[in-house]
């Protein structure tokens, strides 16, 4: 999974998969991406994540079929 790095926080919650997954052509190589509804310092906004393989996209909108508990992910800031 590829984590959009304009986020400069420690810690962002995915609360959800808005849309995806998605086929993308970034320059030749086909990814996958979920645009999210995620939570950044108590606000709610929306990013989008990409992944090399559909399967791995579609595991978060499978989880957010099952359970209400967000994705939490640890950034590298």
């Amino acid at each position: 999974m590829t984590i959009n790095s304009d986020y400069p926080v420690k810690k962002v919650k995915v609360w959800g998969v808005i849309e995806g997954p998605m086929g993308v052509d970034e320059g030749g190589e086909l990814l996958y991406c979920n645009l999210c509804k995620i939570e950044i310092d108590g606000k709610i906004e929306h990013g989008e994540y990409y992944f090399d393989n559909f399967n791995d996209a579609y595991e978060w909108v499978k989880h957010f079929q099952k359970f209400l508990e967000p994705i939490e992910i640890n950034v590298d800031a």
